[in-house]
């Protein structure tokens, strides 16, 4: 399956660009609902090995009822398309560092320059318990916040939306993480919209782990103060996974933005 391909097959004549990758594959994306009221942005395939994780957000635009929503939601299905594609068929865009780590591709987290999207946005950047500092397949920062093009077209498509949450898909675990040192009200409110999430799709919510940092959700909470959570689908295996291992996760997930977009009214309507 060419999953870089079927993504924009599915995403249909709707579908733009938010940006480039770093060897120039648009970065897709396509919004559903209403452009008044609440907006989520929903991403997956931040790291290459995760890249059938985008299943699980087309199946949610295909699905995504617009009579019963408040709001409106923006699918990023395949945040990495050039890892995604180093993983899916071994195209290495002609680069000799990825030839020279082809024996790796099926573990394969970073874009093509070697570059872990999800430690490289703004947010206590290096300090993951994690963090490497010499590119390669994995946990690498990047030289600094933001030096991919592909967080850089994250970032700033997130601040021109300034969405009320975001939702980022990986695997695997059949977890949900949301904290970001969070503290008050603000913590509170995410406590609940996060067990309510977990709920709803049956995975378990995780409390207490801030070894993270870098990550899409780590930037959006603490840049935006607003509710964000990391969805690790897959409760248990080895990677890697394919499509196939995705079929219980698309069918439980795939009503999450109609609900979010409900919990997110309700929360309004108690201000």
């Amino acid at each position: 399956m060419d999953i870089f391909k079927l993504v924009k097959k599915s995403l249909g004549a709707d579908a733009f660009s938010i940006g480039k990758s770093a060897c120039g594959n648009d970065i897709l994306c396509v919004h559903r609902g209403s452009m008044r009221g609440n907006q989520i942005i929903i991403t997956a395939a931040i790291h290459a090995r995760e890249c059938y994780t985008a299943l699980v957000v087309l199946e949610q635009s295909r699905a995504f009822d617009k009579a019963t929503a408040v709001g409106g939601v923006y699918f990023v299905p395949l945040v990495n398309p050039d890892g995604a594609l180093f993983f899916d068929s071994g195209e290495t865009f002609g680069r000799a560092f990825l030839r020279e780590h082809a024996h790796e591709r099926e573990m394969w987290k970073a874009n093509a320059d070697g570059v872990d999207l999800n430690c490289n946005f703004d947010a206590n950047f290096g300090t993951g318990a994690q963090n490497k500092f010499v590119r390669g397949a994995s946990d690498y920062v990047g030289e600094y916040p933001f030096c991919a093009p592909e967080t850089r077209a994250l970032a700033a498509f997130t601040s021109r939306v300034s969405p009320s949450m975001t939702v980022s898909y990986h695997c695997m675990g059949g977890e949900l993480y949301w904290e970001f040192f969070q503290s008050g009200a603000a913590r509170e409110r995410d406590r609940k919209i996060a067990d309510a999430v977990a709920a709803h799709i049956g995975v378990k919510r995780v409390d207490g782990d801030l070894c993270s940092a870098g990550g899409y959700k780590d930037w959006c909470v603490q840049k935006f103060g607003i509710p964000a959570v990391t969805v690790e689908l897959i409760r248990g295996g080895n990677h890697p996974f394919y499509a196939d291992a995705y079929a219980a996760d698309i069918a439980a997930n795939a009503r999450l933005p109609e609900y979010i977009l409900e919990i997110l009214r309700e929360l309004d309507q108690k201000k």
